[in-house]
């Protein structure tokens, strides 16, 4: 019968490598591939956000140009009351601010249905 301290442990130090992400990798190549990837999904995905701002400003500008507003449609206008007892009706005008808003929430939701790095770390594993 073998005691505890006759078992052979063995350890063995290797080089860990990381990357951006936070993943551990144990050969360098394979690391380098893994921030590669990386890299290039944050540059198209800035490259996306800056496509989505010029498309806000430009829909912007037209608007101020061509002096057109943006409604709600469900009540375009709303009552006032006046101190005479008349009523003054104003325009339910959306706020410049929540159109862009809702233009940058639109275009977030097709690009979150996509994600190569995610679907990629997902099946990735190393040891």
């Amino acid at each position: 019968m073998k005691k505890n301290n006759d078992l052979e442990i063995k350890k063995e130090l290797e080089t860990v490598y990381v990357d951006s992400s936070g993943k551990k990798h144990l050969d360098y190549m394979e690391a380098r591939c893994a921030e590669t990837q990386i890299l290039l999904y944050r540059q198209s995905k800035q490259k996306q956000k800056q496509r989505i701002m010029d498309i806000i400003e430009l829909i912007m500008k037209v608007l101020k140009n061509e002096n057109w507003g943006v409604f709600y449609k469900n009540q375009p206008m709303r009552s006032l009351e006046t101190q005479e007892g008349g009523t003054l009706y104003e325009i339910n005008q959306v706020d410049e601010c929540e159109i862009e808003k809702v233009i940058t929430e639109a275009s977030t939701w097709d690009s979150n249905e996509t994600n190569p790095i995610s679907n990629q770390n997902k099946n990735f594993t190393t040891g």
